[in-house]
């Protein structure tokens, strides 16, 4: 996989709780470098029956992504923004974690 996998005790620690109340620590955190490397892991999660939890966007703040199973993490790989060359330049690409406070792309403003 192309991406960070943390099982460790002080990573699962910190994912174990987001803006809400709710605190469960996961199993583990899989930080992908791309969509790709999310779908495998994605895939190894459903062959051993492991819920996974989506994370990234500053958006959770209801307990969504705290449980036991494994977090996917976007923010610190999955954050960039572009021209999507299929549509001729007309729209824009953004990646799951791409935010109105993520610095843009050249040419994107």
């Amino acid at each position: 996989m192309d991406g960070e996998g943390r099982f460790d005790a002080g990573s699962r620690a910190a994912y174990a709780h987001d803006a809400s109340n709710y605190r469960q620590v996961p199993i583990g955190v899989v930080l992908p470098r791309t969509v790709d490397a999310a779908v495998e892991a994605v895939a190894v999660c459903r062959r051993h029956d492991v819920a996974v939890f989506s994370r990234g966007g500053g958006t959770s703040l209801a307990g969504q992504c705290c449980n036991t199973g494994v977090v996917l993490d976007w923010s610190k790989h999955c954050r960039r923004c572009g021209p999507t060359p299929s549509a001729g330049g007309r729209w824009s690409s953004r990646e799951p974690a791409w935010t109105t406070s993520t610095p843009s792309s050249p040419g994107i403003t």
